[in-house]
């Protein structure tokens, strides 16, 4: 079981490590043949991607906890796919119908574009896109229930590369957001017909099973509470988390959107580092809670928070005190690198805390538990909406990355209190949040302050030998933090899961 829950790691691990290494490689491509200008817009694009995903309904996490429970026989588990299934057609259907038609008032109302018409037909093309990787997640979220994350994730990267890696070659003799934005619509449109093959084979032991459309009553029944609650967590999550934005976009140049998402996309790497750990960990704690073996859930939890804590904290700090060289060595410009360097500082806080709480979320998800994240989302919301405006234009993006790290902080401090309080009832609470967070934190932060007082002078000449430079601080770190705050005996049971791995015998 350890093997197999050591193997779903490793794929998700090299899963997320390629969304990492596509933006790094990608997003300075896109900048340099598209242009700034055309970088912003994107960026717009990917905001309207957040506020479609609201429209999740909860049905993918839904999907992945009913096929990963082990009180629900497959008969059943059939059931639930084909009813959820044809539920989210018909949902996505109507967003894009709805996002086509809303099109020209987007462009010519919000972002103010009314000489322009393009940006209206390219809200129109990716609607397409967005809309049908809804349907992707939905399908990767049934192969991670059947903890098939080796096949999700090798799916997921080859969509990675067709999608993000091969219109890089197209836009390189062709500069043209219609291509760019045509090409990976069709790409998504091809990888969701992939994935729901992939999804048919787990569960009817063929890939070619036709589609059912089928709602059945019983199955909605048994369902829509928790589908309901993560409807609601996904509303509030998505208007969190994109709330900063969409201010940004009405009362700021888009160009200062495409200054604010850079600094996002490389702060969101904290929680892609962490997301396949709770990948993997997820459908194990659901199998865990259901069956009632909760002391073996809370150990479970207990050490993969540890190691999510000393990957995070490392991560954290580095971002947070080379923040000025990592936008340069990535993109190669001084002044993107000024003009972001700030943001990225706040945002990489932001989703630190973000990650901190991933597990934790876990543990409520597999209990069926969404209340808590409803209430809090529910709340940051009320403190973020008139925090924005009254920042953003004093201020502007710096003022509206504040606000959101502010939001954030609160929010992951009151969330953990709550989950342990009703599931986990670690004993004194404060005492593990400081040694098994706050000080790792605190460690990684004081290493690459040192480094960077030191080293400083050695960057801004070779854009490589400053990313060598960087990336050995880095793993310093991360042995440091390794040695010092991992059990000995978990490291001696890491050691034989990783040797003893069939990946490493001839």
């Amino acid at each position: 079981m350890k093997h197999n829950m050591f193997r779903n790691i490793l794929a998700n691990f090299l899963g997320r490590f390629w969304s990492i290494v596509s933006n790094f490689l990608f997003i300075p491509l896109y900048i340099k043949f598209l242009g700034f200008e055309s970088y912003s817009i994107v960026s717009f694009t990917l905001v309207i991607a957040g506020i479609m995903a609201i429209f999740d309904s909860g049905l993918t996490a839904t999907l992945s906890r009913g096929f990963a429970r082990n009180d629900h026989d497959h008969e059943y588990k059939v059931r639930t796919f084909v009813t959820l299934e044809s539920i989210y057609l018909i949902i996505v259907s109507i967003i894009i119908i709805v996002v086509v038609l809303l099109a020209p008032t987007i462009a010519k109302d919000w972002l103010h574009t009314s000489g322009n018409d393009n940006m209206a037909k390219f809200i129109m093309i990716i609607s397409f896109d967005f809309g049908f990787q809804m349907l992707l997640r939905f399908y990767m979220g049934g192969l991670l229930g059947f903890e098939k994350q080796v096949e999700a994730n090798l799916l997921q990267m080859f969509w990675g590369i067709i999608r993000n890696g091969v219109v890089v070659l197209i836009i390189l003799f062709n500069p043209s957001l219609y291509i760019f934005f045509l090409w990976q619509s069709l790409s998504t449109i091809i990888f969701t017909l992939l994935f729901r093959f992939s999804v048919a084979k787990a569960l009817y032991g063929g890939y070619f099973k036709t589609f059912n459309f089928k709602i059945e009553k019983p199955v909605i029944k048994d369902v829509w509470k928790f589908a309901g609650g993560m409807l609601l967590i996904s509303l509030v999550a998505a208007v969190n988390t994109q709330l900063d934005k969409l201010t940004i976009s009405k009362l700021l140049p888009i160009e200062q959107l495409g200054y604010y998402t850079l600094a996002v996309s490389l702060a969101t790497s904290v929680a892609v580092l962490v997301n396949p750990i709770a990948t993997a960990i997820l459908p194990r704690f659901t199998a865990l809670f259901s069956s009632g073996s909760r002391s073996e859930a809370l150990s479970l939890f207990k050490i993969t928070n540890l190691y999510t804590s000393v990957i995070i904290s490392c991560v954290v700090g580095m971002m947070a005190v080379f923040a000025k060289e990592i936008i340069w060595i990535w993109t190669g410009d001084h002044t993107i690198a000024e003009k972001s360097a700030d943001v990225l500082i706040y945002m990489v806080i932001a989703y630190s805390m973000l990650a901190f709480s991933v597990l934790p979320y876990n543990i409520a998800i597999a209990n069926g538990y969404t209340k808590i994240n409803n209430y809090l989302g529910i709340a940051s919301i009320f403190i973020a909406i008139p925090g924005y405006w009254m920042v953003t234009e004093r201020w502007g993006v710096y003022g509206v990355a504040v606000v959101f790290a502010a939001v954030q902080i609160i929010s992951t401090i009151v969330y953990l209190y709550f989950i342990n309080k009703k599931f986990l009832h670690i004993k004194p609470f404060a005492v593990f949040c400081i040694k098994d967070l706050l000080l790792p934190l605190i460690l990684a932060g004081c290493i690459t302050f040192v480094s960077h007082y030191f080293l400083a002078r050695y960057f801004f000449g070779s854009r490589i030998f400053s990313f060598l430079l960087l990336s050995v601080i880095g793993l310093f770190s991360l042995l440091v933090n390794f040695l010092i705050f991992i059990p000995q005996n978990e490291k001696i049971n890491l050691k034989k899961i990783v040797f003893n791995h069939k990946l490493f015998k001839k």
